[in-house]
């Protein structure tokens, strides 16, 4: 067993051995892109992180600005202040930068908001949506001026649930605060963008009242745009969650195709503070990533392992194959020698038979005639049939034969041109080629043993002979061959025991035809009168291929 699975286990052991390797290798290149990408990925947040942290700045400024005069700037002022904060590199991305009010809701704060409004901007506009809530918090400030900012001017923050969140947040901490996603007033309706706003309160230095908030919007692709948007470029592919990543809380998601790479690396999840809320950002490598070791040293190293184990079991298999082929010329050569001794037996058995008939047909022959001419004539004539019959047995190149006429020729050896069919029964059956050779067989013994010990040497004997296919429900088909001698006189019991006895080569010849060939089965019956033989053999295997049952 172990010889026959050494290619294979040669084939497993060095493959192993070289998947292991190139595992191993594999590993160790991943990790090392692994805490590259890790890099990549910080550097990215830390981007999202200082534009945060520079657009808080920008806020704070105003803080300050608006803390050092202790009250609110007028407007020329504060567009000033604002102009000098848009050339630096930190209001990238910053839609601009107000102030809303934080009053009671009524009609007298309404009407003083109209004003400032009008005093500002020159904008006939009053506080807006509708509100039921105590106070309100309208944008009476917001620079620079362009005209999707104008747009919000008097837009009442307070009335909005996320914003009012945040402002309540502001105002009770104190200090900055941003807001959850929001849509900005300034968007249009159709391309709108995701957004948020940052807050801070500012107090009259008299009195310690909120007078109002400074803020900032801001859209959050704007945000990650002016981070991330600038040399070195990252090859990563960003998407962004306001808390936890959900449906919902998305707010950011690049537009290009992560990598498909099997060697990318994978995600990395981090968080980015944003003024008292936490941003889950993931970053996963872009279709531009590519890692700064390449993995195809360690595919070479595994197809070359591959291709290792499989010659060495080929060159294991081809050492086995000499040593089958010469077992097998070895185990041939005895074949061929049991077979020819085999051979040889069966010729000198033959011979013996071929003598026993001869001198049985001519003791019949001369019975049975009055005269040398008419012994002549009919002794040569069963001497030519016997002759076919021999030549039709031996063309073993036969692809099928027909069963009556097999038999026909046996039994010619017997009857001469007197053969009666009357007494030969059963349906045109082709035998295939192994068939013809075992039943060609068969029927010389049984006609041998007829005329050296059976009803052939009575005149008046009979033989009887018939076969049919058998079929049983739920059975193969079987074929039925009977053989049955009577004569007249009773037969001597050495005679009548000739066929049946069990040492005798005929009978194992019939035995190894009949049951080792074909399968089948032969039961030899003597009588004081004659025999019954009968054979039952597995129809399907004797019927030739082109034969339908």
């Amino acid at each position: 067993m172990f010889y026959r699975l050494q290619p294979v286990l040669v084939f497993v052991i060095v493959a192993i051995v070289g998947m292991l390797t190139a595992t191993a290798s594999w590993y160790t290149i991943d990790q090392a892109n692994r805490l590259a990408f890790v890099g990549i990925a910080e550097d990215a947040v830390q981007r999202v992180g200082d534009r945060i942290e520079n657009h808080m700045l920008l806020i704070k400024s105003v803080e300050a600005h608006f803390q050092a005069t202790g009250q609110v700037p007028s407007v020329e002022a504060f567009r000033v202040f604002v102009s000098h904060l848009q050339k630096t590199e930190q209001f990238n991305g910053v839609q601009g930068l107000g102030f809303a009010r934080y009053v009671q809701a009524g009609s007298q704060s309404d009407l003083a908001i109209s004003s400032e409004l009008e005093r500002n901007y020159s904008l006939p506009r009053s506080p807006w949506p509708e509100t039921n809530e105590t106070y309100r918090t309208p944008i009476v400030m917001l620079e620079p001026a362009t005209d999707i900012n104008r747009r919000a001017l008097g837009f009442d923050m307070y009335a909005e649930p996320t914003r009012r969140a945040a402002i309540l947040a502001a105002l009770s901490e104190q200090r900055l605060r941003a807001s959850g996603t929001v849509e900005l007033v300034q968007e249009n309706s159709h391309d709108p963008q995701a957004g948020f706003l940052m807050y801070t309160p500012f107090f009259g230095a008299n009195t310690g009242l909120p007078l109002g908030f400074i803020y900032a919007p801001f859209r959050i692709p704007n945000l990650f745009d002016s981070a991330l948007n600038r040399p070195p470029m990252l090859p990563v592919h960003i998407t962004a969650w306001d808390g936890e990543p959900s449906d919902a809380g998305l707010i950011y998601k690049s537009e290009a195709n992560p990598s498909r790479r099997i060697d990318a690396a994978p995600p990395s999840v981090m968080s980015v503070e944003v003024a008292g809320r936490t941003w889950t950002v993931e970053i996963r490598a872009s279709e531009d990533y590519r890692p700064p070791v390449d993995q195809t040293r360690t595919i070479m190293l595994a197809v070359a392992s591959l291709l290792l184990a499989a010659a060495l079991a080929a060159s294991s298999r081809a050492q086995q194959r000499t040593i089958e082929v010469g077992e097998a010329l070895r185990l041939q050569s005895e074949r061929a020698l049991t077979d020819r001794e085999f051979l040889l037996q069966e010729m000198k058995h033959r011979i013996k038979n071929m003598i026993a008939r001869v001198l049985a047909m001519s003791r019949q022959t001369a019975r049975s005639t009055d005269s040398l001419n008419d012994f002549t004539n009919s002794f040569s004539a069963r001497l030519q049939a016997m002759a076919a019959s021999q030549d039709l047995l031996a063309r073993t190149a036969w692809q099928s034969a027909d069963l009556k006429m097999l038999l026909a020729q046996e039994l010619r050896q017997l009857f001469g041109d007197n053969l009666d069919k009357s007494n030969i029964k059963g349906p045109g059956i082709e035998l295939n080629e192994v068939a013809a050779q075992a039943f060609g067989l068969a029927f010389h013994e049984l006609a041998t043993n007829a005329l050296k010990y059976g009803s052939a040497q009575s005149e008046d004997g009979k033989l009887d002979i018939w076969w049919r296919i058998e079929r049983k429900a739920g059975d193969p088909e079987t074929l039925v061959f009977s053989w049955r001698e009577r004569s007249t006189t009773p037969l001597g019991e050495q005679n009548s025991n000739a066929l049946a006895q069990k040492g005798g080569f005929g009978t194992k010849l019939l035995d190894a035809t009949m049951r080792v060939e074909l399968g089948g089965s032969i039961n030899i019956v003597p009588d004081e009168y004659g025999i019954d033989v009968t054979i039952r053999v597995p129809f399907e295997r004797v019927k030739a291929n082109h034969q339908q049952s």
